[in-house]
């Protein structure tokens, strides 16, 4: 990088090999050497005044939410419903290659964020409050693309987020459980610890991930018993259901769920868009109602109760007990409290937002 960091384009290292033209096609923009930010269809009716994510479930505001991936085109898995595209070298780190720091990818990500919105200013759609609020994201979901445990500094990067008055939820295939322990040993426990359960055994998950290291499904089960020990996030096992792959043995799902223990347990349906339609008919898309009859099967084997739907989303939620969704509910609120006070140092500042004044300048509040 010739000792200099563009925090929005940056430099993305040649031996990685990816076609930035189809990610900036996508709607992507790049942040350093290897992070990137893209808006989410509920951030833009959020901004609007519309629907929200079916995450305001967990207090998250879409509008305010960076979703984005600190490891663009890096991932262990290339699993058949993805609807990411799975370009050359994804399977592979480069020998040597450098990682950005998580400060570095913090501020580039809010610069992304807030050049990716800033075209909604004068929209008569979109009120003057709500504007401000999505210039000052109070949300970053590790999600957008690839596996975030695979970028080493991810405990550091949690942390610092927590610290500059963000919630961060990370969704991980619990490919390196050293990493999730390492975050555990570093005090970097997320607010939202997502781990996406492919299958309910292993036979089911090599045919469904199809995962590029050796040892993954053990890994998995590995990374599935530390869920517990994540005693301040929110834990979440997310299935992700697809007809004809692996919707199948709610019974073997039910025994994973109760080893591991989180407060909640997401069903999504798989939904045929992007490259996932060159490897899935649409057929394989489950309708809710489906989705229902397989979560009441995982309620009637695991005690766990369907709590919440989503229609739009295609989202079967379960919690575990009357006291997790207590739990939930008080880290809404006090979250809301938080924010609300935080949101105070830039208030009282900011009349106009500009990207010359503003949006390049002010990334701590």
């Amino acid at each position: 990088m010739n000792g200099t960091f563009n925090p929005v384009e940056g430099e993305v290292e040649a031996a990685q090999k990816i076609d930035i033209a189809r990610y900036l096609r996508a709607g992507y923009k790049l942040v350093g050497n290897h992070s990137a930010v893209a808006i989410c269809r509920w951030t833009r009716s959020a901004i609007r005044g519309e629907r929200l994510c079916y995450k305001n479930w967990y207090g998250i505001q879409s509008h305010r939410c960076v979703q984005m991936t600190p490891v663009l085109n890096f991932c262990d898995f290339a699993c058949k419903f993805c609807w990411r595209m799975h370009l050359p070298g994804r399977f592979k780190i480069p020998y040597g290659w450098r990682w950005d720091e998580p400060e570095d990818i913090i501020n580039g990500s809010i610069i992304a964020q807030r050049l990716l919105l800033v075209g909604f200013k004068g929209n008569p759609r979109v009120t003057r409050e709500r504007f401000l609020e999505a210039m000052f994201p109070r949300h970053f979901t590790l999600s957008l693309d690839g596996e975030p445990l695979l970028y080493p500094k991810l405990a550091d990067l949690v942390r610092m987020i927590k610290e500059r008055n963000f919630t961060a939820f990370l969704v991980t295939n619990g490919s390196i459980p050293m990493r999730l322990r390492e975050m555990l040993r570093k005090y970097a426990q997320p607010t939202n610890l997502y781990l996406s359960l492919y299958a309910p055994n292993k036979e089911v998950f090599q045919v469904t991930a199809e995962p590029k290291l050796p040892n993954a499904w053990e890994n998995v089960l590995e990374s599935l018993e530390l869920l517990d020990s994540f005693k301040e996030s929110r834990t979440v096992i997310r299935l992700t259901m697809v007809k004809g792959l692996n919707m199948v043995e709610p019974e073997a799902y039910s025994a994973l769920v109760k080893k591991s223990n989180p407060m909640f347990v997401e069903l999504k349906g798989y939904t045929w868009v992007g490259e996932s339609q060159k490897r899935l008919p649409i057929t394989a898309m489950p309708t809710l109602e489906e989705m229902e009859k397989f979560a009441e099967k995982i309620q009637e084997c695991t005690g766990y109760r369907i709590k919440v739907k989503d229609s739009k989303s295609r989202v079967v939620m379960l919690v575990r007990d009357e006291d997790a969704w207590e739990r939930n509910l008080k880290m809404v609120e006090e979250w809301r409290q938080r924010v609300s006070k935080a949101d105070e140092s830039w208030k009282d500042k900011v009349e106009d937002f500009t990207m010359e004044e503003y949006g390049y300048k002010l990334l701590y509040y």
